[in-house]
Formats: C-alpha cells, structure tokens, sequence
C-alpha cells in the first residue's frame, strides 16, 4: 500500500485509516511519501507527526532531523513497539550539495569572511531521509520518506507494489542511486576519451593558443572534481550497503530468536542479502574505476601543463634568437661606426689644414714680380682664437651639462628600491 501526500487529497484520512492493527495484518507492507512541495513543511507538520505517531507509533521528530545539516548518518535500532519486536533504520539514501556566490572574486583581499566562513557564499544540502521499520510479529514493514524526489517517487509507485521481504524496498532504492551516479561517471568516461583521441591523433601538440590550452586544464579540473564528489558519494553508498547487510543479519536473529512469532520468508531474506552483495561488489568496481579515471585525469593534466611549459620555452627560444641577431646586427652597424670615424680621424688634421687655409687670416703672396711666393698671416689671426676657444669650451660645458641632467634621474631610480 503506497500513500503518497503529492497524489492524495485526503491524505491525513489515508494515514487514520490505513494505520496497521491486528485486523489488517495481512497489509505487509506500507509505504509513506511526504511530499514538502504539498504544504505538510511546515504548514500542516505538527498535525502529520500527530496522527503517525497516534496511529502509527512513529515519532517523525528524529527522523526529520536527518534533513538537517546537521546529521546525515546511519541509525538503526531493536526496539518494542507494544510488545511487538521491531527494528527501526533512518539513514539518507542521496544527499546533495550546491551553493549560491555573489560576484564577488573570492580571490579579492576585499571578500567578507568570518569565523562562520565566506559570508558571501549560501550553501544548499538536500536529503532524501528514508525511515523503515519492520515488525517482527506481524512481518509488516514501513517505509517513510520524508523528502522523495521525481524519480525516486517514480521508482516507488512503478515497483513498490510488487516487492517481497523486508529489505526489498531499500535494495531497490540503492540500485536506482547506484545507477543513477553510473551515467555520471559514464559521461566523464566519455569526456577522458574524447581527449585521449585527441592526445593520439596528436591535435593536442599542435595547438599553440595558450586560451586553447586553458580550456583543457578547466575542464579537466572540473572532472577532477566531479570524480572527488563521486568518490565521496560512492563511499557514502558502501557505507550505507554495509549497515545494511549489518542489519539484514540482525533482522534474521531478531527471527531466530521469536521463531514462533517471526514472519519472515527464508528464501526472500537470502534473496535480498545476495542482492545487497552484489551492489556492495559494485560499489568497490565503481570504486576502482574512479580511483583510475581519477589518476589518468591528473595525468593528463600534467601533461597540459608540460605542453604549455614546452610552448613557453619554445616562444622564449625564439624570442632569445631574435634579440641574438639583432645583437649581431647592432655589433655590425658598430664596426661600421668604427670604421667611419678612423676614416675620420685621417682625414682631420687634413681638413683643419684646409679650413685654416682658406680663411683671410693666413694667405700666399703672389703679387710680387720676380719674386718667390711669400707666407702672409694677418695682423689679425688673434680674432681665429677668440671665437674658436670660447665656441669650443662652451660646446664642451653643454655637453657636460646634458650628461649630467641625463644620468640624475637614473640614480635616483637606483636609490629608491634600497630606499
């Protein structure tokens, strides 16, 4: 009998009514769907925990509190529910978590943070608590569950009807969480493919944009930590499968020990004990294929990071090539300076001869008749060195003075760091 909230208008009626007593003992099996969306939290909660707990005995106080944040375990317990043996299990079948940024960098020195952490930052947990008890006496079983999600709630209307023994309904839950992170990690199995393909066609040594090279490192990172999370939900998973086949076995000695009482078919319990085997060997197949995907992600992104260092060298080398013949190039243009002012300094003293000479100051007398040329310098050769001198000295006094300005603002700039 299935009595889901979301589907039942009359749904506080349904729980009076179809509450196990002794004259429907042959009703073996009851499951609850809460349903937040439906306005039972927190509108009508009080009045729902009310009537499970008059008609049903169940106290949903502890149960919701695998809801919370604050615990998300495994609990399980033997109690006695009017003088019937029971044992009661509250564990979360699935959890999530998501969170909320503002726009903020939170590599920015500027991010708010307290001892509570990032105050910029809202995280979001969901859980998918389940509750099960299992009466001894009357071999009924209740199965609550508190926050029931689309496709589990799918699950439970199209196969709750059909299942037989106690721990039916939670190996059944767990094949459909198992499967369900299977297709996940398919699709990383596809993605780490995909650039294997690329690493051997050789694309991947043919990209030279660093951008490019970028895109690879971040979407390997997210499946590094897309893996850790699995990794993280597949522990949780074998640890939830552990507890079970722990409480499968002490629901057989709970039987054992009330033969005469315990309805409990023998064929069925193994069934589910087998079944509960095989997922818990899944869950350690599972648990090698990411710890493989896991290392051959990290070596591919130390590939990509030597890739990007080997492209880095090699744009240095070729950066260091160029400035070598442009040195080169420099170094010849430096000879021919050389070159050109030996040239010059030959021809020097020549030329001063020549400008000397062709002044007014110093000249040749040819005007005499008979006689041989004579040397003449004017009365006033005094007037070559008067301008000379001076128009020397000062053009040697600027040039002082412009290397003088020029070389103050570098030492200044060679004080300050020491400063």
């Amino acid at each position: 009998m299935i009595l889901d909230q979301a589907e039942s208008p009359d749904f506080e009626q349904q729980i009076q009514s179809e509450a196990p007593t002794e004259s429907k003992a042959h009703t073996y099996l009851h499951i609850v769907l809460m349903s937040p969306e439906a306005g039972s939290f927190p509108g009508n909660q009080h009045e729902i925990n009310s009537l499970l707990l008059d008609y049903w005995n169940v106290s949903l106080d502890s149960v919701a509190l695998l809801a919370s944040p604050l615990v998300s375990s495994y609990h399980s317990r033997c109690v006695d529910i009017k003088g019937h043996p029971c044992l009661e299990i509250c564990y979360n079948v699935t959890e999530s978590l998501s969170y909320v940024a503002s726009n903020n960098d939170p590599l920015d020195s500027s991010a708010s943070f307290s001892s509570r952490g990032p105050t910029d930052m809202v995280l979001h947990h969901q859980y998918e608590p389940i509750y099960f008890r299992h009466d001894i006496s009357t071999g009924h079983t209740l199965y609550i569950m508190l926050n029931a999600k689309g496709d589990l709630r799918t699950l439970v209307h199209g196969i709750g009807k059909g299942l037989q023994g106690s721990f039916a309904q939670c190996e059944s839950i767990m094949f459909h969480v198992l499967s369900t992170r299977s297709t996940e990690l398919d699709n990383l199995v596809k993605l780490l493919l995909w650039i294997e393909t690329q690493l051997h066609q050789g694309s991947i040594f043919e990209i030279t944009d660093s951008d490019r090279f970028s895109k690879y490192v971040q979407m390997l990172h997210k499946m590094s930590r897309s893996l850790i999370t699995l990794e993280h939900n597949n522990q949780r998973d074998t640890s939830n499968i552990d507890h079970l086949l722990h409480d499968h076995s002490r629901l057989g000695r709970l039987a054992r020990r009330h033969r005469s009482e315990a309805k409990i078919d023998p064929v069925c319990h193994d069934r589910v004990r087998d079944d509960l085997l095989a997922l818990r060997d899944f869950c350690d197949d599972r648990h090698r294929r990411i710890l493989n995907l896991h290392q051959r992600t990290n070596n591919f992104i130390t590939l990509l990071y030597n890739l990007i260092t080997g492209h880095d060298s090699t744009v240095n080398l070729q950066i260091a090539t160029q400035s070598a013949r442009i040195a080169r190039d420099a170094r010849k243009d430096s000879m021919s300076m050389k070159i050109i002012a030996a040239v010059t300094l030959i021809y020097l003293p020549a030329t001063f001869v020549c400008s000397l000479f062709g002044t007014n100051l110093v000249a040749f007398d040819t005007s005499s008749e008979g006689g041989e040329p004579s040397f003449v310098v004017s009365s006033l050769w005094w007037l070559y060195l008067a301008f000379a001198v001076p128009l020397t000295m000062l053009t040697m006094f600027g040039f002082w003075l412009w290397r003088r300005f020029r070389e103050t603002p570098k030492q200044g700039q060679e004080k300050s760091p020491v400063d």
